[in-house]
């Protein structure tokens, strides 16, 4: 007693002012022996000694019948508790500490979950932390009594979180289970567990026992874990009664502890009360509807059929777990291939099927007219109590083709045309309906005749066009290169939807004559030549392409003059030409044994593939001139080949005293020289050459330099004339003048040809004979050439 007035003293003093603690009215413990516990009551915990004197710091245990564990003081001060003292157990609900202070709901709570969450242990250190909290919690100590400083530094350390969890994590508690919407029988579904505080906090580490019936895959209990969130994977297996579950908390904390107070004798006013977890198993029921999970197994009446057909489609239906459906079904097509069929087209045929139970179900049927592919789709719309399923689009069981049979009928676009000409086929397609096909085309030829043509060996051409479905249908243009027959073929490879088929070979309405319309233009080789010399003909050669050909050439001569060339009679020469179509070619060469005209002409002969042609005579292109020689002296026997009246009638050349008429003349043929006149005093002019006057050619005058009978001729002093002296001609009305370029005296033989011609700049060429003369051949040896030009 002694030491008890002793300490309320002390604290007195060491409180001042501060409310007295509630004291036992009878402060002799019968269980305690300087401040220890007597009757064997202490648990788990120790002595500790601080300003308050020594003070148990732990559990109690033993000291209620029937409880086992640790159990807390919230009586300060108290008698320690004994075995003997009756403890009975009486609601918390309402609980006051000993000064008669309310201990409010929420720290029941708190000191409910530390109870269960920390002071259900063996471990002393942890026991002790319990109990400063308890006591915190019961607001019975005087100040720094009930003081977390007290402990040691490992329970102060215990002691932060038991209170960090209490807070945190007081009850009241709910158990939430869920699962998703709209569970179908079969397939897999997650549960989801959590236990909330009455915020709303999830509580991490709880056990939570289940029981299902309707669904397999449920375990017998899951934890919370660290997250504060259980998840198990359950199927549902009952669509008709769906899913019922309980969730059951298998231990948490409730909203206050167990209290259990002394009973008997002064205990009950001088005992400590205890206090114990208390154990609550909060519950939640859940029922999930589960829909039936259908699954349609289908096959069409037949793969293939022919055009008119119907067809139908055989439905398996299972999984619907007693419950009834409407199949919907939809025939979508024509597609014109496999990888082409589409389901979001609209349908070409819908129905029905009311399906009561599992089982086989058949389609009204459909009869399709138009080859294609076509294929069945079937539905179960989503209810209530069924989920929605859906075979795929152009499953192979769910497709047939309905079989095209295509034919190909042609006309090419030219039934005759020309070397070098483009020529297309227009193909009607037929019997295909929807589907597309691959038209490969053959173009064959050239042939040389009608009857030559077979489609054998390699093509001329190849192509192809796509065909989707029926039409008419257009082949790329091609260009004949060759004249001769030419025929298209056409052909469909053959495929799961149709036969083979190819057109026959030379149809009329396939065929195309490409006949060639040749023109061959011409260029002598050589204007003039002397005699014995050689000439030929250059042909270019049009209108072939690159058809052979022969060409014949024919040489026609000699003529006296132009005007006589009729290419009439025998040829003077034939040839011919092989020609491997257009092109420029030579023929071979010719001998000009002869003076006068000659004329090649060409020829290519008509056949099946090739029109005629033959060049005109009498072409300037064509024409050759075998050179005639001028013989003007005395002893020369040549005959005056009068040509007519025309061209110049004089020619004056005043500083050589020379004047004279001019007469038009030609070709002595015998003697192989121009007819000069047989008048020495006149002049020739050669009518075949250029005219006075003319914009071009070689205007060409000869005469005699003398004669044994009648002296001197026209040309006698031709020879002195000089550069620079004007030569006069009277052309008609026209006085022509023409300035003299060079004076030249030649050997006979070598008398250029190039004076006989029509082409090139205005000339005016007079020639004589001079130089020696030879009396025993009674002829002068050269000729004296005087070219001018116009003045």
């Amino acid at each position: 007693m002694v030491r008890r007035l002793t300490l309320f003293f002390a604290l007195f003093l060491i409180t001042g002012g501060v409310a007295r603690a509630a004291e036992p009215p009878n402060q002799n413990d019968p269980c305690a022996k300087a401040g220890r516990d007597t009757c064997g009551t202490t648990g788990q915990g120790s002595y500790r000694t601080y300003r308050y004197g020594p003070r148990w710091f732990g559990d109690y245990r033993g000291a209620i019948d029937g409880v086992t564990g640790g159990t807390f003081c919230i009586d300060l001060r108290f008698w320690y508790p004994s075995k003997t003292f009756g403890y009975e157990q009486r609601s918390a609900a309402g609980l006051k500490n000993k000064a008669g202070k309310a201990v409010s709901a929420s720290n029941l709570r708190k000191m409910n979950r530390a109870l269960w969450r920390y002071g259900r242990s063996n471990d002393a250190t942890q026991q002790a932390a319990v109990m400063i909290y308890v006591h915190q919690l019961m607001g019975d100590g005087a100040p720094g009594e009930a003081d977390p400083k007290a402990l040691s530094a490992p329970s102060q350390a215990i002691y932060a979180k038991v209170v960090s969890d209490a807070e945190r994590f007081a009850g009241p508690y709910k158990v939430k289970a869920t699962l998703p919407d709209k569970l179908v029988a079969g397939q897999e579904a997650q549960l989801t567990v959590e236990v909330l505080t009455s915020s709303g906090r999830r509580v991490p580490n709880v056990d939570v026992d289940l029981k299902a019936t309707g669904a397999s895959g449920v375990p017998d209990s899951v934890s919370t874990g660290d997250g504060g969130v259980a998840k198990a994977t359950i199927t549902g297996t009952d669509p008709g009664n769906g899913i019922d579950l309980d969730a059951t908390a298998a231990s948490l904390p409730d909203v206050t502890p167990a209290l259990f107070a002394p009973t008997k004798g002064q205990s009950a006013r001088n005992a400590q009360r205890l206090v114990q977890a208390a154990i609550a198993k909060p519950a939640v029921k859940l029922q999930a509807p589960v829909r039936a999970q259908p699954k349609l197994a289908t096959q069409i009446s037949a793969q293939t059929a022919a055009p008119g057909a119907s067809i139908t489609d055989t439905v398996n239906v299972s999984g619907l777990g007693g419950q009834s459906a409407t199949v919907q079904a939809a025939l979508y097509g024509p597609y014109s291939a496999r990888d082409q069929i589409k389901c979001t087209d609209a349908p070409i045929w819908t129905g029905t099927i009311a399906v009561a139970a599992d089982g086989d179900y058949v389609t009204a049927p459909v009869k399709l007219d138009t080859a294609g592919y076509y294929t069945y789709r079937e539905a179960i719309a989503e209810s209530d109590t069924i989920a929605g399923v859906e075979t795929a689009c152009a499953e192979a069981s769910e497709t047939t083709i309905i079989r095209g049979v295509p034919t190909v009928t042609t006309q090419v676009s030219a039934q005759e045309t020309a070397p070098g000409a483009q020529i297309s086929d227009s193909a009607v397609v037929s019997g295909l309906g929807k589907l597309s096909a691959t038209v490969n085309v053959e173009l064959w030829g050239p042939f040389p005749t009608r009857d030559a043509i077979k489609c054998e060996g390699t093509p001329f051409w190849t192509g192809s066009f796509p065909a989707n479905g029926d039409g008419t249908y257009t082949t790329a243009p091609v260009a004949l290169t060759a004249a001769g027959y030419y025929t298209y073929r056409e052909g469909i490879a053959g495929t799961e939807a149709y036969d083979a088929i190819t057109t026959a070979c030379g149809e009329a309405s396939e065929t195309t004559l490409a006949k060639a319309a040749p023109q061959v233009t011409t260029k002598v080789s050589d204007t003039a030549v002397r005699p014995d010399g050689q000439i030929s003909d250059t042909l270019v050669v049009t209108g072939l392409g690159k058809t052979p050909a022969t060409v014949e050439v024919a040489l026609y001569g000699p003529y006296a003059s132009r005007a006589d060339i009729d290419c009439a009679g025998a040829p003077y020469w034939k040839g011919t030409v092989n020609v491997t179509g257009d092109g420029t070619y030579t023929t071979e060469k010719a001998t000009v044994q002869r003076v006068g005209f000659y004329v090649f002409r060409e020829k290519i002969a008509a056949t099946e593939t090739i029109a005629a042609h033959e060049a005109d005579c009498q072409v300037e292109a064509e024409t050759s001139l075998g050179a005639p020689a001028i013989l003007g002296g005395r002893g020369d026997t040549v005959a005056y080949v009068s040509q007519g009246s025309g061209g110049p009638s004089r020619v004056k050349l005043a500083r050589l005293g020379i004047d004279a008429q001019v007469s038009a003349i030609g070709i002595d043929m015998k003697s192989g020289a121009l007819g000069i006149p047989d008048n020495i005093k006149r002049v020739g002019w050669w009518r075949d050459g250029a005219t006075p006057g003319d914009d071009a050619g070689t205007a060409l005058l000869a005469g005699h330099v003398d004669s044994a009978k009648a002296g001197a001729g026209a040309f006698y002093a031709l020879k002195s004339a000089r550069r620079g002296d004007t030569v006069t001609v009277t052309q008609g009305a026209k006085t022509l003048k023409y300035r003299v370029t060079t004076i030249k005296i030649m050997r006979k033989a070598a008398l250029p040809t190039d004076i006989y011609t029509r082409a090139g700049s205005p000339k005016l060429v007079l020639v004589t004979c001079g130089g020696p003369f030879d009396a025993k051949t009674g002829h002068y040896r050269d000729n004296v050439v005087v070219t001018a030009v116009p003045a």
